[in-house]
Formats: C-alpha cells, structure tokens, sequence
C-alpha cells in the first residue's frame, strides 16, 4: 500500500516538473519569436485582455462602459464613465496578468480547457458586437474573427490542442503585459506618449515610472504566490 502511494507521488511529482518544463520553454520560444508575425494575432488578443481589465474595474466601481476600440498597431482604447478613474486606469496592465493567471490555473489539469477556449471565443464576439466600435473597422473584425476562430477550436480540436492553446496564451499575457509595462514606462523615453501610467501620474502626481515598477513588482508577486497553481 504505501509503496502504491510512494509511486503516486513519484507521477505526480513528474507531471509537475514536466509541466514546469513546458511552460519554460513556451516562454523562451515566445521571447525568440516575440515579433515574430505568428505571435502577432495574439498579441492583439492581449491588448484586448488589457481593454477588458479597465472595462471590469469600471463596472465593479461602478461605471458604464461606451466602447472599446482596437487598432492594427496593437493599441488599444476603452471609453466609460464615472467608476473610481484611479482603480480604472490600473484595471488594464492588471487585466493582462490576472487573465494569464486565471488561463494557466484553469488549464492546468486540461479537464477545463476545452469550455475555456469555447467562452474565451464566445466573449470575443459578444463584446464585439456590444461593445468594440466603430462596427466597420478593424478592432471589430479582428475581435469577431478572433472570437469564432477560438469557438470552433475548442469545439472541433482535440481537447490537448485547446489545453496547449491556453497554457500558451496564459504564459503569453503574462510575459506581455510586463514587456508592455518596461517599454512603454520604465524604458520610454518619449515625453508625449499617452499609456495608463502617464494618465496615472496626471491624476496623482507619482511619476509614471513608480506605477510601472508597481505593476511589474505585482505581478512577479501574484507568479510567486501562485506558482503551484500554475503547474
């Protein structure tokens, strides 16, 4: 009995390090391709994570949501009003992290990635259609197409293809959201570029730069805390 435990350990103690394994080398094969044409489909599907991250904080605190634009050059916009303006603006970068967390914990065990890939995709297109404007532009179309494209996925793929689909994705939100935080406030050198942190530093007068080191610090935080989870 207690040598069948002992073998039970031993799996299980393999799958982990095994999946610590994979997610390494997910990691390292989208830090070598990350502007990579591949990945550029999925950065976009980060930068609406970040949109709906200020989109949830609104409507927690609160607001109402008006609308959601996307753009070709993987920006991104959301426009709501009343919410807490100071929760809000920290929704996006902290959007992107929770999202990755939450693909990677669902999707551990694989038994979910399926449902999860098929409401990933089913999202897309409701906020789409309720939410992305204007109807005929390209932040639409990509949500749409993006959203079905998911859909059909999780519906027709085997179900190790939609858990592979979320682990990946999850590791690449993670990692985006912190790039997307060095370039845009810790290593940005143009004064008149608008992101989050400027309009944060306008609203409370700390730099820009301690909001990016917060965010980053809060993330390789949430990684630490939950780090069996992920696995």
């Amino acid at each position: 009995m207690w040598a069948e435990y002992e073998r039970g350990d031993e799996v299980a103690e393999q799958e982990k390090t095994w999946s610590i394994f994979l997610l390494a080398l997910l990691a390292l094969a989208i830090l070598l391709a990350w502007q990579s044409p591949i990945l550029y489909p999925f950065r976009l599907l980060v930068v609406f994570f970040h949109e709906m991250g200020h989109a949830a904080v609104a409507l927690l605190t609160g607001g109402r949501v008006l609308e959601m634009r996307l753009s070709q050059d993987e920006g991104g916009q959301l426009l709501s009003v009343g919410g807490w303006r100071l929760a809000v603006l920290n929704g996006g970068y902290l959007g992107s992290l929770l999202s990755g967390v939450a693909l990677l914990v669902l999707s551990r065990r694989g038994n979910l990635s399926r449902g999860l890939t098929i409401s990933l995709g089913l999202m897309m297109v409701l906020v789409a259609v309720s939410l992305v404007r204007p109807f005929l532009s390209f932040g639409f179309f990509y949500c749409v197409c993006a959203g079905l494209g998911i859909t059909l996925l999780g519906v027709k793929a085997p179900r190790s293809v939609s858990w592979f689909f979320c682990r990946s994705l999850g590791v690449l939100s993670i990692m985006y959201a912190l790039v997307d935080i060095r370039d845009d406030v810790l290593l940005s050198n143009a004064a008149h570029v608008v992101t989050d942190a400027t309009m944060l530093q306008e609203a409370t007068g700390l730099p820009s730069v301690l909001w990016g080191l917060g965010w980053s610090v809060l993330g390789l935080a949430l990684l630490w805390l939950l780090r069996k989870s992920l696995v």
